[in-house]
């Protein structure tokens, strides 16, 4: 009398083809949502902001102080179209929680949004959180942008 059972290997390709089949499973992320794009290129701020600090022992005072601008091309762009405001002189604190601002997206003081913090997290803020929260009291990357624009 022949066997009915099913060989192991072909219950394990069965199972192999079912985890990989395009469509199942849960819904995945959108890569291009806006979010992703605001949060990553806080990120790549975050980066350019902490090997400038790194690489030269003290904050930068400017856009012309991120020496890796080449590797976070996102970040800069951001920054140099006003996309994102970073506060100049910070010293970050990688690894200690704070509240305290370093660079945020320009429309958050209207409409909240993605800031980053100071110890180099990103955080979502309603405008009156951004508001309320500790910021710096030196220059942004607004102020020391008005007189280039100005040149053009």
């Amino acid at each position: 009398m022949p066997s009915s059972r099913i060989p192991s290997a072909w219950i394990v390709a069965a199972a192999l083809a079912a985890a990989v089949t395009p469509g199942c499973g849960p819904p995945q992320s959108v890569t291009n949502a806006p979010e992703h794009y605001d949060m990553g290129s806080l990120d790549e701020v975050a980066d350019l902001y902490n090997s400038a600090y790194n690489a030269k022992k003290k904050p930068p005072a400017s856009i012309k102080d991120f020496v890796r601008g080449d590797l976070f091309v996102g970040g800069m762009n951001a920054i140099k179209k006003g996309e994102v405001v970073v506060y100049w002189g910070v010293t970050p604190t990688p690894g200690e929680p704070t509240q305290e601002i370093l660079a945020y997206k320009a429309d958050v003081p209207e409409k909240g949004g993605y800031v980053l913090l100071k110890d180099l997290t990103t955080k979502a803020m309603t405008a009156d959180e951004f508001k309320a929260a500790p910021k710096p009291s030196g220059p942004t990357s607004a102020d020391t942008a008005k007189p280039e624009a100005k040149k053009s």
